[in-house]
């Protein structure tokens, strides 16, 4: 991969990410086609990405007038996910896939898992920050906006020529087993993959092992027995739970 400065006047598109020293970076390339790393330091270049996401895709708008939200971007957000959850998300995404056995792992593309555990929250850039810091429990309304955050994600990448499979994990992360997740799985979609189990239960313990504005950071312990009820409830295979088991035994040991 050849990295460039980009030149401003030329158009700039997210391409994907790369992780790096278990470090994730945002992919850029301009309109000649040049491959650049963003380190987080243009917040200006980021903005303009995502502006140019949505006036390609009108059905982000339609989604954003219907759940009466105003477009605003929240670069804040985007340079928290990519430094801290996304990046966590994707470290464990990668550890629980590393400790599955051969037989399982053979039903998912690693490049693909990665990528997409990378980007699995972009959407986020969208949700009104006083509902992702909310102190408090969130409403009705307020989670029926959060969970479209998946979907907006999905919207967003679209746009950027991503694989279609990457872009299918990124909006079905928040599925399970049981099809009680979110969003509604379509008819030609009726399972939630090893690929989605693998991202969502990532997902689920990053976010647990982390202090949020509305409650403490969960032990190890308490995320990991929060998660097996899942198992029981039949929502999560009992295999990626397993491997995500031995990762924290192995790694996680704050």
């Amino acid at each position: 991969m050849s990295i460039t400065s980009p030149q401003k006047e030329k158009k700039i598109s997210l391409s994907g990410a790369i992780q790096i020293s278990k470090h994730s970076f945002l992919v850029f390339k301009d309109s000649l086609g040049k491959i650049f790393l963003n380190m987080d330091k243009d917040e200006k270049l980021h903005k303009s990405v995502v502006q140019n996401m949505i006036k390609s895709n009108p059905l982000i708008q339609k989604i954003l007038r219907r759940y009466h939200i105003k477009p605003l971007i929240n670069i804040k957000t985007l340079k928290e996910l990519t430094g801290g959850h996304m990046n966590d998300t994707c470290n464990i995404a990668m550890g629980v896939y590393s400790i599955l056995s051969e037989g399982i792992k053979n039903q998912v593309d690693m490049d693909t898992l990665k990528e997409a555990s990378m980007l699995h929250d972009l959407g986020k850039v969208l949700i009104p920050s006083k509902i992702l810091n909310k102190p408090a429990k969130l409403n009705m309304k307020e989670r029926k906006i959060m969970n479209i955050h998946s979907t907006l994600g999905y919207e967003l990448l679209k746009t950027q020529n991503l694989p279609d499979e990457t872009l299918a994990l990124i909006k079905y992360h928040h599925q399970n087993l049981k099809h009680s997740g979110y969003p509604a799985l379509s008819s030609e979609n009726t399972s939630a993959d090893l690929g989605v189990q693998i991202i969502s239960i990532a997902d689920k313990y990053s976010a647990l092992r982390e202090r949020r504005v509305y409650r403490r950071k969960l032990s190890r312990l308490d995320a990991l027995l929060v998660l097996y009820k899942e198992v029981r409830e039949g929502k999560i295979l009992p295999a990626v739970y397993n491997a995500l088991l031995k990762y924290a035994e192995l790694y996680d040991v704050a």
